[in-house]
């Protein structure tokens, strides 16, 4: 979390006009869709048809869906209505260029050649969808001095129609951030860190733990896979990252709101879960955990912790709570939800096959 200091304060200080109303969720399509794209896209007018966008409107950050032409978003008298709502942005880089101009530096989404590349995945190649939660970019900007409350965008995109297609439906199912592939891709080149997508979503967990909303879950890449190797000693068979939104997230622009967003990297309100091939090496993990620094042994919801104080740097002046490592037969949980909230957390946790 320590690389994205220098971001978040960019982000928190950099804000400049005030909006007054609340937002509302752009559905932002391109007429180059095709028609089973373009229906997929008209089923999330209705909010309760896609678990992330219900979230939003559940933690009072949406007010209702909006259909709205991408390229119609571009012009400067469109800059206010892009900036102060949410925008889910469906379609291919090469044609959509609202897509093409939110998409940012994490993931290459080539459609020219059917290539997909992001580091902790690797290059493939074939039909791929990508799903990915990030700041709006047109709020975190030059022209925005202040606000209060956050927007965000979703970018639904691929390397072919099927790509795009496919990712949509695995946001409509609760895919925050992660890949779709279509089929087996192929792997033009391989690296250490290659991650082939799993389309298994995570074990059903409750769709409310008090004030928290389930939101959906992120699809963790291949450097964390490495990062529970490196600090736990055994690589996850699996890892999900399973997303709680509280009530009023997003009614502010502090780093709270970051830690506790949508984005691949927001680690608060989570519960990060692992599964390993034996019970037995979950429990090695566990006991490897107890030996980091920082770590300290405790309760949570009267299963058997180990607690870490979430991280602070020169962005994050205090801690934001804290993390509770428990295992559950072959699961390993890392439960970054309020403390008061970890007794539901623990029988969720004993609920797991």
């Amino acid at each position: 979390m320590m690389k994205y200091s220098a971001i978040l304060t960019a982000l928190c200080c950099g804000l400049l006009a005030v909006a007054a109303e609340k937002p509302n969720i752009l559905i932002c399509t391109d007429p180059s869709l095709p028609p089973e794209v373009v229906s997929a896209a008209r089923e999330l007018l209705k909010l309760e048809n896609a678990r992330p966008l219900a979230a939003l409107a559940a933690c009072g950050a949406g007010e209702k869906a909006e259909a709205a032409e991408s390229a119609s978003l571009l012009p400067d008298s469109a800059f206010n209505r892009a900036a102060f709502n949410h925008l889910v942005v469906i379609g291919r880089p090469d044609r959509d260029p609202l897509q093409a101009k939110v998409r940012g530096h994490q993931a290459k989404v080539d459609p020219a050649d059917r290539e997909f590349y992001r580091l902790g995945y690797g290059r493939m190649r074939g039909d791929i969808g990508y799903v990915e939660c990030d700041w709006n970019p047109f709020l975190y900007s030059e022209k925005v001095k202040n606000n209060p409350f956050t927007t965000v965008v979703v970018k639904i995109s691929g390397t072919s129609d099927a790509g795009v297609l496919a990712a949509l439906n695995a946001f409509r199912e609760g895919l925050l951030n992660g890949v779709v592939a279509v089929g087996t891709p192929e792997r033009p080149e391989t690296s250490l860190l290659d991650y082939l997508p799993s389309p298994v979503p995570p074990p059903v967990f409750p769709d409310r733990i008090g004030p928290l909303t389930l939101a959906g879950y992120t699809q963790p890449d291949g450097v964390e896979y490495r990062a529970w190797l490196e600090w736990g000693g055994a690589e996850p068979k699996q890892l999900w990252r399973i997303k709680y939104l509280a009530d009023g997230v997003y009614n502010d622009v502090s780093p709270a709101a970051w830690v506790n967003g949508l984005h691949r990297l927001a680690y608060g309100n989570a519960v990060t879960l692992a599964e390993f091939e034996t019970p037995e090496a979950a429990k090695r993990v566990k006991e490897a955990l107890m030996k980091r620094r920082g770590a300290k042994a405790g309760k949570m919801g009267g299963l058997d912790a180990v607690v870490f104080d979430q991280p602070t740097d020169e962005a994050f002046d205090r801690s934001y709570g804290k993390v509770a490592y428990v295992t559950r037969g072959r699961h390993v949980a890392a439960v970054s939800l309020p403390e008061n909230e970890w007794p539901a957390a623990a029988e969720a946790l004993r609920r797991l096959p």
